[in-house]
């Protein structure tokens, strides 16, 4: 067994000490790859989102152009034009980070409480009545989603045995 100076010893320390606490290259690389890849995806949600203000803008009815955008981008996900692998990492990180959005809305609310006091059961009712018809859409709309997965797979399942293959579980 070799001895080792007491340089070469502190190096090997500092080196594991430091590989504990900091990210990696291979790390590095990735958070960058990956902030890229967010980075250009929101630009294309932005440019959907622009598109759908021109809409809006070119319609004889009023329709608010973050709407049409939305609408715009459902389009584009349903005819499979755009595919989730290209906006996907870009609405992962934005609904991860949802709450942040909400900031903004709450001090303006906060700001405006003078006006709000005197309609503040009102203005409780219509928030708890909201949230109520928020969770029961989502809950029905998961509901319906799981039937239709469930009929889906059913019907595979038939077509896929009807052909004689096995269908491993």
């Amino acid at each position: 067994m070799t001895q080792q100076s007491h340089a070469e010893r502190d190096k090997t320390m500092i080196g594991k000490a430091a590989a504990r606490f900091l990210p990696s290259r291979t790390d590095a690389r990735k958070k960058t790859r990956r902030g890229a890849l967010i980075a250009l995806q929101l630009v294309l949600l932005v440019g959907i989102y622009e598109a759908g203000c021109l809409v809006a803008k070119a319609l004889p009815i009023d329709l608010p152009g973050n709407i049409v955008g939305m609408a715009l981008l459902l389009t584009l996900l349903a005819t499979r034009v755009l595919k989730h692998k290209h906006v996907g990492a870009a609405c992962d990180y934005l609904i991860d980070n949802m709450s942040i959005f909400f900031i903004p809305a709450g001090v303006g609310i906060m700001g405006c409480f003078s006006m709000l006091e005197d309609q503040a059961l009102k203005f409780a009712f219509v928030c708890v009545a909201t949230t109520i018809i928020v969770f029961l859409a989502t809950s029905y709309t998961v509901i319906a989603v799981q039937r239709l997965m469930e009929r889906r797979a059913r019907r595979t399942a038939r077509t896929l045995d009807g052909a004689g293959l096995e269908i491993e579980a």
